[in-house]
C-alpha cells in the first residue's frame, strides 16, 4: 500500500495504490500512522503520484495526518501531478492543510529551505 524511504530530515512515503476510497482508507490510515507514531511524526513527502482516485474519506485521512504531523511541530508536504487529483485538491481548498508539489525533488527542496537558520 505504501512504500516508506527514511531521507535524515524525512520520510519520503509513495503510495503505491491506485485509489484511496472509504474501503481502503482505514487501512491506508493505519498504515501511516504506525509509521508516525513509531518515527514521531517526522516531516513527510507524501509522493501521489501513483494515485489515480480519493474520496472524501481519503482526503479526510490526509487533512487529519496533516494535522498530526503539525501538531509536532514538522510538516507533510505532497507530490501530485495528476490533473485530475489537483483539481480536487483545489476544490477542497487542502493547500491549508499541506503544500502540493509537481515533484519529489521540489518538494525536497522546499522542506530543505526550511531547515536553514
Amino acid at each position: 500500500m505504501v512504500e516508506i524511504t527514511e531521507h535524515g530530515a524525512y520520510s519520503l512515503i509513495s503510495i503505491k495504490i491506485e485509489e484511496i476510497d472509504f474501503v481502503k482508507t482505514p487501512k491506508f490510515t493505519e498504515s501511516m500512522t504506525g509509521h508516525l507514531d513509531q518515527k514521531g511524526y517526522p516531516n513527510i513527502i507524501l509522493d501521489l503520484d501513483n494515485l489515480y482516485y480519493i474520496d472524501s474519506t481519503g482526503l479526510s485521512s490526509l487533512i487529519n495526518i496533516s494535522r498530526r504531523i503539525r501538531d509536532n511541530n514538522n510538516e507533510m508536504v505532497v507530490v501530485c501531478s495528476s490533473t485530475k487529483i489537483l483539481q480536487l485538491f483545489d476544490i477542497a481548498k487542502v493547500g491549508v492543510f499541506f503544500k502540493i508539489f509537481d515533484s519529489v525533488e521540489n518538494a525536497e527542496n522546499y522542506l530543505a529551505s526550511r531547515e536553514k537558520p
